[in-house]
C-alpha cells in the first residue's frame, strides 16, 4: 500500500524497479568467487549496498528512468502471500465497519498511514497545509467521536480527497474524482490508499527529474564509495573483472598506460558471447552493452550488403545518392529488428528482394530496362557470400568500424574522428552506436577506473615479481 519499504535501520528506501540489474551484479559474483562463510548480518548489508548501487546507477544512465508500482510476479508464492493479507485485511475492515455499533480499529489504522502519507508528499513550505492535516486528522479527537458515537466519516472523507486533488499530479485527477464517487467506505479506504501510493511515486518521479543534474554530478563517486565497501565484505568480488582486463595486458609490454589496456578491453564486448558471464565492473549495464553489440553487428551486415550491391548494378545504375540513401534504408530497415547477427544473415535473400526492387523501380522511373538477368544473378551471389565467416569485404567493414570506435573512446580530447573510408553513407548510425558505447564506458570508467587501475597495477607488479 506503501510506495516505500522500511529497511531494519528505519529508514525508508523507495521502491526499486531493477531487481533484475542487482541480481544480475550478484549472480556474476557468486559465479567468481569461491564458497565463503559469511554472517546472514553482512549478507544483508552488502545485498542492500548492491540494491543501492543499482538504483543509482539505473538513474545515472537511463535519462527515461522513472520508479514503477511494484508487483510480485503472477502465481508466486509472495504474489499469493500478499494477495491473502491484503484479502483479510480489507474483510475485517468491512466487517468491522458493519457490526453494531461498528468498530473502527482497522479504520483508525489506515487514517494513521493517509495522515503520514499526505505530509509525505507535503514539500518544506507547506507548513499551512500540513498543519491543517494534523489538526483536521487528529486521531485523538477522531477516537473521542467514536468512542461518542459521533464520527462523521463522509466529513474526513471529503477533507482526504479534496486535500488529494489539490496536491497529485494531473493524471491521477480521474482516478481520484471516480473516488469521489463510491458510497462504499472499504472502497473509499482502498481506493485512497491505492492513490496514495502512486501519487508518493509521481513525487518521487518529479523529484528524480528534476534533480537529474545533481545526482548525476555525484552518483558516480557514490557508486565508488559503495563499491569499495562492499568490497571490504566480499574481498573477491572484481575476479570476473581481473580475469576480463588480464586478457588484454601486453605482459611484454609493461610501459603501455592503463588507459590504452582498459579501453583494448572495453572493445572486447563487441565481441562478447551473450552465454559468457560479464565482469562485475559492467554487469549492471549487460543489456545496453549487447545491445550496442547487436546493432554494430547489425550496421557491420548492413553496410557489407550495402557495398555488394552497389559494386554489383555499378554498370547499370549510375551513382545517385537518393538512389543510395533508400537503398541503405531499406535494407537496415529488413534487419534491425532481429535478435542477433545470425539471425540478421538469414535475412540476406530478403535484402537480394528488396535490393532487386528498388533497383528495378528507380530504373522504371528513369525509363530504362530492369536488371538483367545476369546482373540480378550476380547481385544474389555476391550478397548472399555475406554469410560466409571469412567474406573479406565483411571482414573490412568490421575492421573499420571498430577501429573508429576504439579512437574515440581511446581519445582523451573531442577531437572529431574521421569516418571510415567508403561507409560515409552509414556514418549517422555508427555515431549513434559509437555514442551510446561512449556513454556507457564514460560513466563506467568514472566508477571503476579507480579499481581498475588497482588490478592492473597489481597484475604487473606480479608479473615482474615473477620475471625477476
Amino acid at each position: 500500500m506503501s510506495s516505500e519499504n522500511n529497511d531494519q535501520d528505519g529508514q525508508s528506501t523507495p521502491n526499486r524497479p531493477i531487481p533484475g540489474a542487482r541480481q544480475d551484479m550478484l549472480n556474476n559474483i557468486t559465479a567468481a568467487s569461491p564458497p565463503k562463510f559469511l554472517s546472514l548480518p553482512e549478507i544483508m548489508v552488502a545485498a542492500k549496498k548492491l540494491e543501492d548501487i543499482a538504483l543509482v546507477h539505473e538513474i545515472a544512465v537511463n535519462e527515461n528512468f522513472k520508479l514503477e508500482p511494484q508487483e510480485p510476479p503472477d502465481n508466486s508464492l509472495m504474489k499469493q502471500v500478499k494477495d491473502t493479507m491484503h484479502k483479510a485485511f480489507w474483510e475485517i475492515l468491512h466487517q468491522q465497519l458493519n457490526n453494531d455499533p461498528p468498530e473502527y480499529s482497522q479504520a483508525m489504522i489506515l487514517l494513521t498511514e493517509i495522515r503520514e502519507s499526505l505530509s509525505s508528499l507535503l514539500l518544506d513550505q507547506h507548513t499551512k497545509l500540513k498543519e491543517e492535516i494534523h489538526q483536521v486528522l487528529d486521531l485523538e479527537i477522531i477516537q473521542n467521536q467514536i468512542d461518542n458515537n459521533c464520527l462523521d466519516f463522509e466529513y474526513y472523507t471529503q477533507f482526504i480527497l479534496n486535500l488529494m486533488k489539490k496536491i497529485c499530479a494531473p493524471v491521477r485527477d480521474d482516478s481520484i474524482k471516480n473516488l469521489t464517487l463510491l458510497k462504499n467506505p472499504v472502497d473509499i479506504f482502498k481506493g485512497i490508499i491505492e492513490t496514495l501510493g502512486l501519487m508518493k511515486l509521481d513525487m518521487a518521479n518529479f523529484t528524480i527529474t528534476a534533480q537529474r543534474r545533481a545526482l548525476n554530478a555525484c552518483s558516480a563517486d557514490y557508486e565508488r564509495e559503495k563499491f569499495a565497501e562492499y568490497l571490504k565484505v566480499k574481498p573477491d568480488a572484481l575476479n570476473l573483472t581481473t580475469e576480463w582486463l588480464k586478457r588484454h595486458v601486453n605482459f611484454e609490454k609493461t610501459s603501455e598506460s592503463y588507459s590504452n589496456i582498459i579501453a583494448r578491453a572495453y572493445m572486447e564486448i563487441f565481441d562478447w558471447d551473450e552465454n559468457v558471464i560479464f565482469p562485475e565492473a559492467l554487469s549492471l549495464d549487460k543489456d545496453r552493452y549487447l545491445a550496442t553489440n547487436k546493432m554494430l553487428n547489425i550496421l557491420i551486415i548492413a553496410a557489407s550488403a550495402f557495398i555488394v550491391t552497389i559494386s554489383s548494378i555499378s554498370n547499370t545504375i549510375p551513382n545517385d545518392i537518393e538512389f543510395k540513401k533508400l537503398l541503405k534504408d531499406h535494407i537496415l530497415l529488413i534487419l534491425k529488428d532481429n535478435d542477433s547477427s545470425k539471425d540478421s544473415l538469414s535475412l540476406l535473400p530478403n535484402v537480394v528482394e528488396q535490393a532487386i526492387k528498388d533497383s528495378n523501380e528507380y530504373l522504371l522511373s528513369k525509363n530504362s530496362p530492369p536488371l538483367s538477368q545476369d546482373v540480378i544473378s550476380l547481385l544474389e551471389t555476391q550478397v548472399l557470400l555475406i554469410k560466409e565467416p571469412d567474406h573479406k569485404i565483411k571482414i573490412l567493414v568490421e575492421r573499420r568500424f571498430k577501429e573508429f570506435i576504439a579512437a574515440v573512446i581511446s581519445s582523451n580530447n573531442a577531437v572529431p574522428q574521421q569516418c571510415p573510408l567508403g561507409l560515409s553513407a552509414f556514418k549517422d548510425i555508427l555515431a549513434a552506436v559509437t555514442g551510446s558505447f561512449l556513454h556507457l564506458i564514460t560513466y563506467n570508467r568514472k566508477v571503476f577506473s579507480v579499481f581498475y587501475e588497482e588490478i592492473l597495477k597489481s597484475l604487473l607488479g606480479q608479473y615482474q615479481c615473477s620475471s625477476l
